[in-house]
């Protein structure tokens, strides 16, 4: 009798297991839809999103310092958002009246931000208020934490730092395209950061791929070469991308200067020289 119950024991651990994994969302996967209370009301994601880009991204708990820049640095990128038809949606365990306590908390910090290069260099002609407009998700029990993997018992860096040590949400982002597939998924420890100029670098890329059919070489920007799917031979390279530039290293991997890129910078110009004569 004992030793029938330590079976059926280890075949539910074991199916548990597997069904846990089995649920692990991946890329490419369609993103699960959830409706949930936020500071701009009620909302369906998948609703919401229509037919722009979404950016997701999760929080361990409000009033928290990491949590603080990170949201004030997106309220300054919201015009670069709003300029690649992608909305930017937060999730934070705590209330909605945390949530509101908090945003004028998230706004002040913002003022303090300075132009450092990157992205933040061209925020300097925006004159719209970049204050908090961005919904933030009350997910007190923990439910689109839980839909979406965010949740992690065991991430805890620092713990009496960050709040309550029972809120172990932690710091994903999900990119979402206009037919709800997760595109992209990345996974921050609490006590780091996130760089915003990347997860826009990635909706830029992750955009000029979907529309040609292309990939982006490492350390890729705006206005560089762009690698050439192997799908395409390579006698139609040229009349494909209308260039008659095509460098080609391997016979899996040709260049072609970024497709419907005009007026590049010096920096990209500079980039380029390696791989276009």
């Amino acid at each position: 009798m004992m030793r029938n119950v330590k079976i059926f024991l280890m075949i539910s651990l074991l199916a548990f297991s597997f069904s846990t994994a089995a649920m692990a969302i991946q890329i490419g996967d369609v993103a699960p839809n959830f409706t949930a209370k936020t500071t701009k009301g009620e909302i369906n994601l998948h609703q919401w999103g229509g037919n722009q880009w979404v950016v997701l991204f999760s929080h361990p708990g409000d009033f928290t310092p990491v949590c603080t820049t990170e949201l004030a640095q997106v309220a300054k990128l919201q015009p670069e958002f709003k300029k690649r038809s992608t909305k930017v949606i937060a999730l934070s365990v705590d209330s909605l009246k945390d949530h509101k306590e908090w945003i004028p908390h998230i706004n002040r910090y913002k003022e303090t931000l300075k132009d450092k290069g990157g992205m933040d260099k061209l925020l300097g002609t925006f004159s719209e208020n970049t204050d908090v407009d961005y919904p933030i998700i009350s997910d007190q029990e923990f439910k689109v934490a839980m839909l979406y993997g965010m949740y992690h018992p065991n991430a805890k860096p620092n713990q009496g730092s960050f709040g309550n040590s029972n809120k172990a949400t932690i710091r994903a982002v999900f990119i979402i395209d206009p037919n709800k597939i997760i595109q992209t998924i990345l996974i921050y420890p609490k006590n780091i950061g996130r760089n915003f100029d990347e997860i826009l670098r990635i909706v830029d890329a992750l955009q000029l791929s979907a529309k040609y059919n292309i990939s982006t070489p490492a350390n890729w920007q705006m206005g560089d070469p762009v690698i050439v799917s192997n799908d395409i031979p390579n006698e139609d390279i040229a009349e494909k991308f209308d260039t008659d530039e095509v460098s080609i290293f391997e016979n899996y991997l040709k260049m072609v200067k970024q497709p419907g890129f005009f007026g590049a910078s010096e920096e990209s110009k500079e980039r380029s020289k390696g791989n276009f004569k």
